[in-house]
């Protein structure tokens, strides 16, 4: 599954009643990204609109355990949160401009 294929399978099961098992197993493929991005070789996301769209994702997934209650909800809101995590800081950590790098004199 691509990035895009999970942002586009999450935006949908979200929109949807909830389904436990959807929910788990996007929940999974979010964190499996979130755990294998440092691996990625160049910056994933130069102009950060990979990791706005999945945070926007987050806040929905955030909304639907406030309104449904449903914990499936703020799992998956939990690993979109470590995959934009890992994402923004996998990028930092290759960008020679971030601030981490300024402060290293």
């Amino acid at each position: 599954m691509t990035l895009t294929q999970l942002y586009r399978e999450i935006r949908a099961a979200l929109q949807s009643p909830v389904d436990e098992a959807t929910l788990d197993r996007l929940t999974a493929e979010a964190d499996r990204y979130a755990s294998t991005v440092g691996w990625a070789e160049g910056i994933i996301d130069k102009d950060g609109r990979i990791t706005a769209a999945f945070d926007g994702l987050r806040e929905v997934a955030r909304a639907s355990y406030e309104r449904v209650g449903d914990s499936n909800s703020a799992t998956l809101h939990d690993a979109l949160a470590a995959l934009v995590l890992a994402i923004r800081s996998h990028d930092q950590d290759l960008d020679p401009m971030s601030e981490s790098d300024e402060h290293d004199d």
